[in-house]
């Protein structure tokens, strides 16, 4: 055999194999009927008189239908508890493939009536909404926040699988006030003798965090909130200063002398037209001035369990900001000076902030700290 015929003979085998392996045969084989059934599907809707595609199509069909309704009834008969959950999924998934061969023509005249089941799947789903829902009551009975959760979730369950079953909707209602954690943030308290300060910026930004929070079940209240809706707390946030200093001052003078060689001092004309530089080294007496303003303070962060007073977490977080200004002057050549040396010398001192934007700027790594803290608490009580 040439060569050129052998060549030709492997292009044959394998075209061959692709176009088994496209009709689904090859998962037919393997027993992976579905992917057998959407492969010939896909081949069918491309090659209508392709009678490979349609033989794996008739035979995977059939023996995927007869092995999931084998699967059905033995889920019936069985005890697991959330056995009709499976069923549906098994329902859902035969509908599909009814779908499916319903939009290729081809497909329709190997099947031309493929299984559908409505009212199976109703079936299945109403007693599937039913064990969701008995099991929320069973939970609603133990009276607690994590039971009422778990009622909650099962109700929402029951619900997505009949959406107006029995009083689902109340009982939702009901498990989810149950479920809410109520947690009140108390004020922070300012201490300060030299400074007049409002924490109230810092205050608003944690109150609209936690606003924004948006847990499933845990709601949070200022005690304006709490006392107008007569709310029982379940915990306290608590933030408290330890101690904090606002814009503590520190001057700094550095004297530098500045010496730039290779500096062109002259430059004449000679007489023969030619440019003539006389190089040499200048000098500079620099002096800087940084004033310093530091800002920081310790805040003590705790929630407290309402009945018993205990603490849950009880943090203490730091946080600092320095704000500073630069300014200089200096004796002697100007070119002896670095770049950011005649920076310096162009500016005057700056006037620094007030003492409030002070204290808002050091509260800043503050507030990310007790966000973070109470972000990574709370979010057991999601959804």
């Amino acid at each position: 055999m040439s060569t050129k015929s052998s060549i030709t003979l492997i292009g044959l085998l394998l075209f061959a194999l692709i176009f088994e392996q496209c009709t689904g045969q090859k998962d037919l084989q393997k027993g992976n009927y579905e992917h057998a059934i959407s492969r010939s599907i896909a081949k069918l809707r491309k090659s209508p008189e392709n009678e490979k595609a349609a033989n794996t199509l008739k035979e995977a069909y059939n023996l995927h239908v007869k092995l999931k309704m084998e699967e059905v009834a033995r889920l019936k008969i069985s005890t697991e508890l959330f056995r009709w959950e499976s069923i549906i999924g098994t329902y859902n998934n035969l509908n599909y493939i009814c779908d499916q061969i319903n939009r290729c023509p081809a497909c329709l005249k190997i099947i031309p009536d493929p299984n559908r089941y409505s009212k199976d799947l109703e079936e299945a789903r109403y007693n599937a909404a039913n064990v969701r829902y008995e099991l929320g009551l069973e939970q609603m009975k133990l009276n607690s926040i994590t039971s009422s959760q778990s009622a909650y979730r099962h109700f929402l369950s029951a619900k997505n699988f009949v959406n107006q079953f029995k009083d689902v909707d109340q009982q939702l209602k009901m498990a989810k006030d149950g479920a809410t954690l109520k947690v009140i943030m108390e004020h922070i308290p300012m201490h300060s003798r030299s400074l007049t300060l409002s924490n109230e910026f810092f205050e608003n930004k944690i109150h609209e965090f936690l606003f924004n929070l948006n847990y499933e079940f845990v709601r949070f209240y200022t005690p304006e909130e709490a006392q107008t809706y007569n709310i029982k707390a379940h915990q306290y946030i608590q933030c408290r200063f330890d101690d904090f200093v606002v814009g503590q001052v520190s001057l700094h003078e550095k004297e530098q002398e500045m010496l730039r060689d290779s500096v062109i001092l002259k430059t004449e004309t000679l007489p023969t037209k030619e440019v003539k530089n006389t190089y040499g080294t200048v000098k500079a007496t620099v002096h800087v001035f940084t004033k310093a303003l530091s800002s920081s303070g310790l805040i003590d962060l705790r929630i407290l369990d309402a009945n018993t007073g205990s603490p849950l977490i009880n943090n203490k977080l730091p946080g600092t900001y320095v704000w500073e200004t630069r300014w200089g002057w200096y004796n002697g050549d100007e070119r002896a000076l670095s770049k950011d040396q005649l920076g310096y010398i162009k500016l005057k001192e700056a006037y620094p902030p007030t003492p409030q934007q002070l204290f808002i700027e050091f509260t800043k790594p503050i507030y990310s700290q007790i966000t973070g803290t109470l972000q990574n608490f709370y979010s057991k009580y999601r959804l």
